[in-house]
């Protein structure tokens, strides 16, 4: 799972860790694909928005924030964060301020963005009831949420603020992970989520432990390249270093997999991930959010 050398010492695995890392890399990677479509597939600038974004979020008033600070927060090389920066600014959709990026009021009340504020929300309600499903939260929608109404309740802003910040801890820790290198963090998580996608929300996906390998079907380049909107040659590069470092390995003309053995020798991954929805879980009840 990671270029980084494995733990040695012995990992304690949380209850319900690998159910929740398995829906919640789901909800993950459904985020990552809305903030790149509402970027015209640009999947730098979907993330530079967003981390803006939440700056606001956190401070109603204010919250511009640099690019360097930008390239902290999304591990992401700071020329690149730059360059996309710009780009959103040439665009309208952010400006630039003495004190770093900001995006203007009327821009976060279009009804464009509005509605991908909502659609946070609903792919965070999403993990949530199958979250409960599996056993591991205990969340249900009020009545107020069901609505599609043109502004957000307090609820969904609470909710959709709560998933922000879990995705852009999720990007830090995919980065740091692999030394920096989000693509291959986002084609490796793309592999292994594809492999087992079929059984989430049925009796496997609660299992408390790594999935066995029968259970793994095989995804192909072309299909990651699709699902995460990056160029197939990008896409093949990643996926055949991943294949030559040992994280994944090939079946044939099936396309890849990444091993179940991976998984275990990277236990301390699933108690991390474990720890993020845990900070999701916390900021939710501090809302007044039952979970």
């Amino acid at each position: 799972m990671s270029q980084v050398a494995p733990q040695n010492e012995p990992i304690t695995i949380p209850q319900n860790a690998y159910p929740i890392v398995r829906l919640s890399t789901e909800f993950f990677l459904r985020a990552i694909d809305l903030l790149t479509r509402a970027q015209g597939d640009k999947l730098i600038s979907g993330l530079v928005f967003i981390a803006v974004w939440h700056s606001h979020m956190q401070q109603p008033d204010g919250g511009p924030v640099s690019v360097r600070e930008l390239a902290r927060r999304l591990a992401v090389p700071y020329a690149t964060v730059r360059r996309y920066a710009t780009e959103l600014v040439r665009a309208g959709q952010c400006v630039a301020t003495a004190d770093g990026l900001a995006i203007p009021p009327a821009v976060r009340a279009s009804r464009a963005n509005v509605e991908l504020l909502r659609g946070m929300y609903l792919n965070s309600q999403r993990m949530l009831i199958e979250l409960t499903r599996a056993g591991a939260a205990n969340y249900q929608a009020s009545p107020e949420t069901s609505p599609r109404k043109r502004a957000l309740t307090r609820e969904q802003m609470v909710i959709a603020k709560a998933s922000t910040r879990q995705v852009l801890e999720a990007i830090r820790l995919s980065a740091a992970v692999w030394d920096g290198d989000l693509l291959r963090a986002l084609v490796y998580t793309a592999i292994w989520t594809a492999n087992v996608k079929h059984v989430t929300n049925t009796a496997p996906a609660s299992s408390q432990s790594v999935l066995a390998d029968e259970l793994r079907q095989p995804v192909s380049v072309l299909a990651i390249s699709d699902s995460l909107r990056l160029p197939y040659e990008t896409v093949r590069r990643h996926a055949a270093a991943l294949e030559k470092s040992g994280h994944c390995r090939r079946v044939g003309s099936r396309g890849m997999v990444v091993p179940g053995e991976v998984h275990r020798r990277f236990a301390h991954r699933a108690v991390e991930i474990h720890a993020i929805v845990a900070g999701y879980f916390a900021e939710l009840r501090r809302s007044g959010v039952a979970i």
